[in-house]
């Protein structure tokens, strides 16, 4: 298997956990799986004595410091240990020089090219079980400001941070890891309490050591097992992780090629539809002759006949399609006509496909005046509009609006439904950009985040979302609210048919709508129902 890129980051908010993480980088600390007679290597910043917390400091300036502002970005970069010992990937300790040498050239390179003076130290750790690398950040934006939201907010980031760093040691033989896949991100506390669980070395003289004068079996018997019993804890918790990895490769390639494949579909109907509609274009080369071009480099052959005529007579797009019909027909210049509006709306399309959507601007001052508006008209404990309200899910707009941002399973934002604080009623309207087609008005309670949900209740607003939520309080399992605002409303199909209940609080006639305009996505949740309760309209899958 080809090794793989590690980069994970840590964000360091206080003065404290900057010390506590430096102490531990230049084992200021006792670290348990840290050979003390190896020793570690500053490869970026000086040498000097000058502690992580000033170097920070005169990093920041003299800009005021938010409270939740995150000071410091610490980094952690490595490989797969197969990558460094390639003859002995379970041999703690041991690396090949020339090949962690390229590592780390690499890698320094990355840092300087990609963050340039925003790093101000980066520490080499050879005397734990795989070398790597801590560098340490200052955040600041391209207005010199702290803005770690605006480097490594949301998933979006993280993954062009992975691919940047994939990129940068791909020519070493290591792999950046399947893209696009459900794998969940690592941060780098969980990484590294996993690093340090790496293989164990079994001494097999002090496990079994020679027995005591005047010690029975027994007595000789229970010690043994004193001794291995944490050791094989080890091993068995490392078995179960490999494990799971296995399994969870499985999927996350499974999951990559089932994104190729449609990825391929994609590309090969693209190339149906452009060979259909351009069955009639006219040859390039017979326009360029028409127009004087006597040489094949006079003119870009990825350009089509409206373009070229264009550029070269100097004219207007009217005018240039009466030169295409004054030469060469109506029929050939409508063609012609459309390759052009064909290549325009790809050009467009590909220019703004990954376009992210863009919420609307949030003001705190009208937000007292949104608090009222949901607790005063539609009784919404103040409670659980704190809550969303700190996780930026609702909020109020420069008009006053009560806004509430739609998101997919992902968690990546979508879309946002808009209620004026100045009426009563369920009436939204949606925020220009949504994209409400790819998301939903989502929350899920009860339980832990890892729980697996239990149960989901479709509900019709994003009002009625939260009314639904606090009169159900408290709840006993892991619960998904999803908002199905319209007949029209996608659902994740998917994802339903792995939830042992599901609710809809939609009125009857709605049902029936939704029914009849996606009865694709909603027949295989109500054909593996045991019951449905018309009066809930519970379906058992």
């Amino acid at each position: 298997m080809m090794p793989l890129a590690v980069c994970r980051i840590q964000k360091i908010k206080s003065w404290g956990m900057l010390k506590g993480n430096e102490a531990h980088t230049i084992r200021e600390r006792d670290t348990p799986n840290a050979n003390p007679e190896v020793t570690n290597i500053r490869i970026i910043g000086s040498s000097n004595n000058i502690d992580l917390a000033t170097l920070v400091k005169e990093k920041i300036g003299k800009q005021k410091i938010r409270s939740n502002a995150v000071l410091a970005v610490e980094m952690l970069l490595s490989a797969s240990a197969s990558y460094f010992r390639p003859q002995a990937p379970h041999e703690a300790g041991v690396y090949d020089k020339q090949r962690l040498d390229k590592f780390v050239e690499a890698t320094v390179n990355w840092l300087q090219s990609s963050w340039g003076e925003r790093i101000i130290r980066a520490e080499l750790h050879l005397d734990e079980i795989t070398p790597h690398i801590h560098a340490y950040l200052v955040p600041l934006d391209e207005r010199g400001k702290l803005n770690c939201r605006g480097l490594f907010g949301g998933r979006i980031k993280l993954s062009q941070l992975q691919d940047s760093f994939g990129n940068a040691v791909a020519h070493l033989g290591i792999s950046r890891g399947i893209k696009g896949s459900t794998a969940t991100y690592t941060t780098l506390k969980k990484y590294y309490a996993a690093v340090n669980q790496d293989s164990r070395l079994l001494n097999l003289e002090q496990f079994f050591p020679k027995a005591q004068v005047n010690e029975t079996s027994e007595e000789y018997r229970q010690r043994i097992i004193e001794i291995l019993t944490p050791e094989f804890e080890t091993i068995n918790y490392q078995l179960n992780e490999r494990s799971r990895l296995l399994q969870q490769k499985a999927k996350l390639e499974q999951t990559a090629l089932k994104s190729e494949r449609f990825r391929q579909e994609l590309e090969s109907e693209l190339q149906i539809l452009k060979k259909s509609i351009q069955t009639q274009e006219l040859p390039l080369e017979l326009v360029a002759y028409e127009l004087g071009l006597n040489q094949h480099n006079q003119y870009l052959p990825q350009q089509n006949a409206i373009d070229l005529v264009m550029q070269v007579n100097q004219c207007k797009f009217d005018d240039s399609l009466v030169w295409l019909h004054d030469r060469f027909g109506s029929e050939s210049m409508l063609a012609a006509v459309k390759n052009h509006a064909v290549d325009k709306a790809l050009y467009l399309t590909n220019q703004n496909s990954q376009k992210q959507f863009i919420p609307p601007s949030s003001s705190h001052n009208h937000w007292k005046q949104v608090e009222y508006y949901l607790k005063r008209e539609h009784s919404i404990p103040q409670s659980l509009i704190q809550i969303l309200y700190k996780r930026k899910l609702i909020y109020a707009d420069i008009e006053g609006n009560a806004v509430f941002i739609a998101r997919n399973l992902k968690g990546e934002a979508t879309g946002a439904y808009l209620y004026s604080s100045t009426q009563s009623s369920n009436d939204f309207n949606l925020h220009s950009g949504s994209k409400r087609l790819k998301g939903w008005f989502h929350l899920s309670m009860g339980g832990n985040s890892s729980d697996s949900t239990t149960e989901a209740v479709l509900v019709e607003s994003p009002i009625k979302t939260l009314q639904l939520m606090a009169s159900n309080a408290p709840h006993k399992s892991r619960t998904l609210y999803l908002c199905v605002d319209s007949e029209h409303a996608p659902l994740p199909t998917e994802f339903l048919q792995n939830v042992p209940n599901i609710t809809t609080q939609l009125c009857y006639s709605k049902i029936i709508a939704l029914k009849n305009s996606q009865s694709y996505l909603m027949e295989p949740l109500i054909n593996k129902s045991g019951r449905k309760n018309k009066s809930q309209q519970t379906i058992e899958i």
